[in-house]
This record gives C-alpha cells, structure tokens and sequence, in this order.
C-alpha cells in the first residue's frame, strides 16, 4: 500500500518528526507546580459565611382538600380548599383557584382567590380576582382594581413585643390647606 502526500516530494521518504510536534517523554515532563496553601479565612468573615437555612414553601395544589391547621415556617400557597387555619412566619398567597374558610396568620398575605374568615397580618394585598369576606387585622392594606372586600378591617392590637414597633408611613406631600377645625367631643346621653 501506498501512502500519498502531495507535501512531500519522495513517497518513498521516511516520514520524519519536526521538533515542534515532538511530545516529552514522561521523564522529560516536570513535575507539577504547587501552589501555596490556602490561608484560613479570618474570623469575622466565618461568622457572616455561616450556612443559612433554606425554607421550603408548602403548596397546596388545585384539587386538594385539606381540612385542620397547617403551620409553615416559610411560605404557604394555596390553589386548592383549606377549611381551617393556617400559619406561617412568611407569606400566604391565595392563588386564583384557591379557597380558604377559616383564620390565617402570616406576615404578608395576599389574595388572589376566595377567602372567609379572619386574616391577620403585618400588610394585607387583594389583588384583581381576590375575594374576602371577613374580618382583617392589618397594619397595611391594599385593594387592587377588581379585589373584593366585605367586612371589617382593624389596625392590629399592639402587642407587649410589637409596642415599640415603627412603621413609617408614607405622607403625601400637599399644597398647605386651610387648617382644619378639631372634631367636637362626643355628647354623652343624660
């Protein structure tokens, strides 16, 4: 058989290496570098490096029927039926399939579906296909365009741990008005 190469001018040539593609043999090779040690990290940085928990959300999906308390440490949502009581230390979110009757508890609940009962939290969202019938104990609430609110809503009861608690509101800023006369104190009955 022969072998055909247009670069070389004599097919019978032995086909020589150049020194450029020669490979090293393995005694020729070096040894590795080694680096330097890594440092240990300092002290200050350890404590804001710890590992933080991770806080899963709990998910009722839509075609659940779940009836008695559920508690959560993280978020709770809701796209099926919950007939009872809910409690978590983060967010409820009442998607639009979602149904609760009865009280949840959580910082910030936002609902986006059907709700009868209580809610209490620290801000309260309805958003356009929310509905609530009930009572709510909120520090912030909100009606979006299309929500549904019937009942009553209270500032939350201060607390012996939330009584020193600061909430800035937000102030619209006005041309200065007329000032307004105080109210007249209420006439008790003789």
């Amino acid at each position: 058989m022969q072998i055909f190469n247009k670069s070389k001018k004599n097919p019978t040539e032995k086909r020589s290496r150049k020194p450029e593609d020669a490979r090293p043999s393995h005694s020729e090779m070096k040894e590795p570098v080694k680096a330097d040690p890594v440092p240990p990290p300092l002290p200050e940085l350890m404590e804001s490096a710890k590992p933080v928990k991770a806080i899963k959300d709990t998910f009722v999906s839509q075609g659940t029927q779940l009836t008695g308390t559920i508690e959560g440490q993280g978020n709770i949502i809701v796209e099926g039926v919950i007939e009872g009581s809910l409690t978590c230390s983060h967010q409820v979110r009442i998607e639009p399939t979602g149904q609760v009757k009865g009280e949840i508890h959580a910082q910030h609940i936002m609902i986006n579906g059907s709700v009868e009962g209580s809610c209490h939290a620290d801000s309260l969202t309805i958003q356009p296909k929310g509905h609530m019938r009930g009572d709510i104990f909120t520090d912030e609430f909100s009606i979006e365009k299309g929500g549904v609110f019937v009942g009553q809503s209270q500032l939350m009861p201060q607390t012996a741990a939330g009584a020193g608690k600061v909430t800035a509101l937000k102030t619209a800023r006005h041309a200065p008005a007329e000032a307004t006369p105080p109210l007249p104190e209420p006439q008790q009955a003789k």
